[in-house]
């Protein structure tokens, strides 16, 4: 299923907002944001509004959030939590409750060798004030030339209401750590896996399941939750071989998650789902985007009826280019449409609480733009660009 316009020249509706000068005159300097590394920076409250995170250029946060009245009332941007030692790099993970953690890596001194150290802060409220930055501390606590060299953490909530942080540590393999229900943090632990890539995936399924997609030199490594609350288990490890920070998925059907990435030679988008118990395997299937560069923003939304999967991704030209095709129907094939929105880092999506898709990015001047998708027309059309 593609995105439309009403002229083929673009496939995506869009026009330019106006922009609300009291909106634009509160965002100071500080409160502009850095090209987000990775999507699911564009969260869903338990009532309904979104609030979108991004790395402050000037180290720290910058916040958006809907205000009651939704719709285009968004507060002005706020820049939290500053930190001139963070780096540009932020992890979100939520709760079914609505809280929020924002995970962070911070130098520990002021050369770009120094160790660096793994930090969060909590949102309990949608749109309160934060905590401050606690830390984790480092896989590599005691070699700071190795606690200098880990990755970009990744940490989600699974459905028992415990929190997982992974990251690749500095000799290939990934380290773990897990805060259970009632707040306390566990030890560092190294999972048994090597040569790792830069861009794991965590997932969690509706019914609070966990799955770890980690792209290695060789292949692909897959660790599971069998239930919410459990150990991971190791999965086959798969023969394909994904680029880094391509990685990322979603749940397609219940409690069965598509995985996408970028294959190695062509930097083709590709879909792949783990076959069932005795079920035969089926090869990654081809989904274009060969223009586009770094991982994808993903969600599913009803498009004239049908549920469909949307991707986005930033293209080699600086633009943000969609697709959507019926959800598992990866065979339907997918068009991209080059919006020609210009667009930093890595774009969001989400539902907004009437269940229509809403697309943010961060545009060059640092400012957020969203858009929303309209359904008084068929196809997958966008109303105009909101700039904040």
């Amino acid at each position: 299923m593609s995105l439309r316009t009403g002229r083929r020249r673009a496939a995506v509706r869009s026009g330019r907002g106006p922009a609300d000068p009291a909106q634009r005159a509160a965002a100071a300097p500080e409160a502009l944001a850095a090209a987000p590394p990775r999507a699911g920076w564009l969260i869903s409250a338990p009532d309904g509004r979104l609030t979108a995170y991004a790395p402050a250029r000037t180290g720290g946060v910058v916040r958006w959030t809907e205000t009651p009245e939704g719709r285009n009332g968004w507060t002005p941007a706020e820049c939290l939590l500053p930190d001139d030692r963070l780096l540009p790099y932020l992890s979100v993970a939520h709760s079914s409750t609505g809280f929020v953690d924002l995970f962070g890596l911070r130098r520990k001194g002021d050369s770009p060798q120094a160790p660096v150290e793994i930090v969060y802060a909590s949102q309990y409220q949608t749109g309160r004030p934060m905590t401050g930055w606690h830390t984790i501390g480092n896989p590599h606590a005691n070699d700071a030339e190795q606690a200098a060299a880990i990755g970009a953490p990744v940490a989600v909530v699974d459905g028992s209401d415990a929190l997982h942080v992974f990251v690749r540590n500095a000799v290939g393999g990934v380290s773990t750590r897990r805060r259970d229900p009632k707040g306390v943090w566990g030890k560092w632990t190294a999972m048994p896996c090597k040569r790792v890539r830069e861009g794991l995936s965590a997932v969690v399924t509706r019914s609070g399941r966990i799955e770890l997609f980690m792209p290695a030199d060789k292949g692909v490594y897959v660790w599971r939750q069998e239930a919410p609350g459990g150990p991971l288990d190791r999965a086959p490890n798969l023969v394909f071989i994904a680029r880094p920070d391509t990685a990322c998925g979603t749940e397609s059907y219940e409690g069965r998650i598509t995985h996408y990435w970028r294959g190695e030679e062509a930097g083709e988008v590709v879909a792949y789902r783990l076959p069932a118990v005795g079920a035969p395997d089926v090869p990654p299937a081809p989904l274009g985007g060969h223009s586009g560069r770094g991982p994808l923003a993903l969600t599913r939304c009803l498009v004239d009826g049908y549920d469909c999967t949307v991707l986005a991704q930033r293209e080699e030209t600086g633009t943000l280019a969609l697709t959507a095709y019926p959800t598992e129907l990866e065979s339907a094939g997918a068009w991209w449409a080059d919006t020609r929105e210009p667009c930093e880092g890595t774009p969001a999506l989400a539902l907004d609480r009437n269940g229509r898709l809403v697309v943010a990015i961060i545009g060059r001047d640092g400012r957020l733009n969203v858009t929303r998708q309209r359904t008084d027309q068929q196809g997958m059309a966008l109303e105009g660009w909101l700039r904040l």
